[in-house]
C-alpha cells in the first residue's frame, strides 16, 4: 500500500504574519542579547558590565511595550515602570534597575559588582519574558 505523501501546506496561515511593532521587539530582544553577552564578558570593568546589564535591561522593557515603546526618549524610567506593570513584575524586582538608572552617571559611585549582579538577574527575568 502506498504510503500518502506530505500535502502542500499553507504555512502562512499557521503562522502569524510579524507587524512592524513584533519587528522592532524582536529586533530590540536581539540587541539585548548581544548586551548580555557583553555583560557577561569576565575582562570586562564592572562598571562597564553593570552598564551593559542595563542596556538589556532597557532593551527588553522596551520589547515588551511592544508598540507602546515609541515615542520615549533613551533612558526614561517611565519604561521601566511601564514594562514591570506590563509582565506584572513587584517594584522590589524593577527597583534596583530603576534606582542604577538614577545614579548611572555618578562617578562617586564606584561599582564592585554588586550592581552587575541585580542588573543581570533582571535582565534575565525580562529576557524570559519575551
Amino acid at each position: 500500500m502506498k504510503e500518502p505523501g506530505l500535502q502542500n501546506l499553507d504555512l502562512t496561515k499557521l503562522v502569524p504574519k510579524m507587524t512592524d511593532s513584533d519587528k522592532k521587539s524582536q529586533g530590540r530582544r536581539t540587541i539585548a542579547d548581544a548586551f548580555m553577552k557583553d555583560a557577561q564578558r569576565e575582562a570586562t570593568p564592572w562598571r562597564s558590565r553593570a552598564d551593559f546589564a542595563f542596556e538589556a535591561v532597557y532593551l527588553y522593557a522596551l520589547a515588551a511595550l511592544g508598540d507602546l515603546a515609541d515615542g520615549y526618549e533613551h533612558p526614561d524610567a517611565r519604561v521601566l515602570t511601564a514594562a514591570a506593570e506590563e509582565l506584572e513584575l513587584t517594584a522590589d524586582q524593577i527597583g534596583p534597575a530603576l534606582e542604577y538608572l538614577e545614579h548611572r552617571y555618578d562617578p562617586a559611585k564606584p561599582d564592585n559588582g554588586s550592581a552587575y549582579r541585580v542588573l543581570i538577574s533582571i535582565a534575565k527575568i525580562l529576557g524570559a519574558e519575551g
